[in-house]
């Protein structure tokens, strides 16, 4: 199972993303936050597999990722943004995508569980 924690600007994102992945029963939502103050926290106690951030045209949601890519705990990253044209991922293989699917398959991928 791949554990997945989600950082996110918009509620409306973490709605939509949460929706995509409850109805995978190999990926699990351990968090999500708005708050980057809390982002270091909860990456080192709830260990995720893989790291949903979203994107935003001013920049991630976040402005220091290094904080938490520095963490000892092993996870992959997965960068999301919504916009007109629909929902874009960019994950290890930069492919850019419009499809939830594609998402799901993103994180199976990058948790290490096969689809």
């Amino acid at each position: 199972m791949s554990r997945v924690y989600l950082i996110f600007r918009n509620q409306l994102f973490s709605d939509a993303v949460g929706a995509v992945l409850r109805t995978h029963s190999e990926i699990e939502l351990v968090g999500s936050t708005d708050n980057p103050e809390q982002v270091a926290d909860d990456v080192s106690a709830l260990a995720p597999d893989v790291i949903l951030l979203e994107e935003t045209d001013d920049g991630p949601v976040i402005s220091n990722v290094h904080r938490i890519l520095s963490s000892p705990i092993p996870f992959r990253l997965i960068m999301l943004r919504l916009d007109e044209n629909g929902m874009h991922v960019w994950s290890q293989t930069w492919r850019q995508t419009v499809r939830p699917q594609d998402l799901v398959e993103a994180i199976i991928t990058a948790g290490g569980i096969e689809p």
